[in-house]
């Protein structure tokens, strides 16, 4: 066969491309109201998470009382998705802390509106999925904790990108909630069937992982977050490579391994 003839026949032979789409988490997921405060200046900064029920006690504050946060002090909503409960191979749960802060759209000029990711991409959804008072559905109320939610919630690219150099960690777009654990399972494994129709094990042997894998043994998460947080660098294999260690979440794989599966070019990359 000729080398013109062999290509024609590789192009006509192609996989059809399956485009997953952006991330989805499932899973159990927790809300939790918290006060947030900076401790420290610079590079050696750090923030002092406090449930807001427990910031409510320090300071002696009744449900009847406004809250007047201190100086430096601002509320966020905490929201926890346990990944690892329907894929135990993921070492890390997806958390997000958003700013309860509202998009301040006062200017006739839309291209001057300050935009937030509480109010264009988080409450939005929020009120989608569980209704307009979706806080009597997944936040604490009085001596009753907050209850476990059975959700679904994209990683949806924050409004206001981050500088240039900077991680992009994106916000949850809520999608759908589920009855239970096993109504939760039928919806991701719609979304990321298990390979050859077999069902996924929900506690794999030791040495194995779960059936929700790529072709090279890596969780279908796992490679979409990377391949995500490459286009948020603008496809820094680099910079990438240097979010990927710092941020801890991944020391489990072998990085070299995990970015090439994500398709990304690493050959100007040193691995330890």
């Amino acid at each position: 066969m000729k080398f013109a003839d062999r290509v024609k026949k590789m192009v006509d032979e192609a996989p059809v491309v399956t485009g997953r789409g952006p991330n989805v988490n499932f899973g159990p997921c927790v809300f939790t109201p918290i006060v947030l405060k900076w401790q420290g200046r610079g590079a050696g900064s750090r923030p002092d998470k406090t449930p807001l029920d427990e910031y409510m006690k320090q300071n002696n504050l009744t449900e009847d009382d406004g809250l007047e946060l201190a100086e430096g002090e601002s509320l966020y909503l905490q929201v926890d998705i346990d990944i690892t409960e329907l894929n135990p191979s993921l070492g890390f749960h997806y958390e997000r802390d958003i700013a309860l802060l509202v998009s301040n759209k006062t200017s006739k000029d839309p291209a001057k509106h300050i935009l937030t990711d509480w109010s264009e991409i988080v409450q939005p959804s929020l009120e989608k999925v569980f209704g307009k008072d979706w806080e009597q559905k997944v936040l604490a109320n009085g001596k009753k904790a907050a209850p476990v939610v059975y959700l679904a919630a994209e990683n949806a690219d924050n409004v206001n990108p981050p500088k240039e150099g900077k991680r992009s960690y994106g916000v949850p777009k809520f999608l759908a909630v589920y009855a239970d654990l096993d109504e939760c399972r039928e919806a991701r494994d719609k979304r990321y069937p298990p390979r050859d129709g077999e069902a996924e094990m929900a506690f794999p042997p030791d040495g194995e992982v779960g059936d929700d894998e790529d072709e090279d043994g890596f969780p279908i998460e796992v490679i979409d977050q990377v391949k995500s947080l490459y286009q948020s660098t603008r496809k820094n294999a680099k910079q990438t490579h240097k979010m990927l260690v710092a941020s801890g979440e991944y020391e489990e794989y072998d990085m070299k391994d995990l970015m090439e599966a994500a398709g990304i070019d690493v050959s100007g990359i040193k691995f330890a």
